[in-house]
């Protein structure tokens, strides 16, 4: 009998190993399609960066990335939009074509040369952020989002730094862009952002209409023409408006300590009149 149970008890251990075999190897096909596909989108992701890269002085659509690129407008749409929500990739306007966005350019570790404001200001911003030996930046808004374009590094030790990348409510120059929006500008960035979180701006968050109380501040901001901020973390924001052909096109700001501020005009001053210097630049440009 026992030759009988061995060998049916074999035939079943053979069958088993053999079925275990059979399910490894379709996980590992399935597994290494899966790979393969993942590896294909990212290279066509790195297709779509390096064709805007190349024409970094306009705009690409859509239908011309994926003609160029040999690449079905569904699958390009759906790549686009991820890079465009991580912000590789910018769409200045809704129904616009793209650029390359502004996390390229804080990935590699540099400014946005190729910008016009930033050539235009940067000279203004060095000696605003040498004189006062703070913190100054060159600031727009970017998908949502308030980014720094270029700064200034104080040589001090105790240094209030910027993050590049912040939201427009928590940012002073954002809050000064956002101001001189246009009304249907800011009606439409306020539909898809909704009112500042409690962390953004504390003093909109808790009122009982946030809306009205966001759109009363951002009147006094236009009305004086700059936006100064103190925030929990003992640093002082000092901001003020860029305008090309009467549009606001970006904001001049300045950080400090807290414990720094000894005359709150003179830095004002400072900072409206180095806006003032690049205004007049940008009235040139073409």
């Amino acid at each position: 009998m026992f030759p009988v149970f061995y060998g049916t008890y074999a035939g079943m251990g053979l069958e088993h190993e053999f079925g275990v075999l059979k399910s490894l190897s379709i996980f590992v096909a399935f597994f290494n399609v899966k790979l393969m596909a993942v590896i294909k989108s990212i290279a066509k992701a790195l297709d779509i960066l390096e064709l805007l890269s190349l024409n970094e002085n306009r705009e690409t659509g859509l239908s011309e990335i994926a003609s160029r690129l040999d690449m079905d407008k569904g699958t390009c749409a759906n790549i686009i939009k991820t890079l465009r929500l991580r912000g590789y990739i910018e769409q200045p306007e809704p129904r616009q074509d793209y650029r390359i966005g502004y996390k390229l350019y804080h990935l590699t570790g540099r400014s946005i040369e190729n910008d016009y404001l930033t050539k235009t200001a940067r000279r203004d911003i060095d000696i605003l952020g040498t004189s006062l030996n703070e913190t100054a930046i060159l600031s727009v808004i970017r998908n949502d989002h308030r980014i720094v374009l270029y700064g200034t590094v104080p040589e001090r030790g105790i240094v209030a730094k910027t993050r590049l990348d912040k939201s427009v409510y928590a940012a002073c120059t954002g809050r000064a862009i956002l101001a001189n929006y246009s009304p249907t500008h800011l009606d439409k960035f306020i539909n898809r952002m909704g009112v500042p979180l409690p962390e953004e701006w504390p003093e909109i968050s808790k009122s009982s209409n946030p809306e009205g109380e966001l759109r009363n501040a951002l009147v006094e901001i236009k009305r004086a023409g700059y936006a100064i901020d103190h925030d929990a973390n003992g640093v002082v924001g000092f901001a003020t408006p860029l305008f090309k052909d009467n549009h606001v096109v970006g904001a001049v700001g300045v950080y400090m300590p807290a414990l720094r501020l000894t005359n709150e005009t003179d830095i004002l001053n400072s900072v409206l009149k180095c806006a003032e210097c690049i205004n007049k630049k940008l009235e040139k440009t073409v």
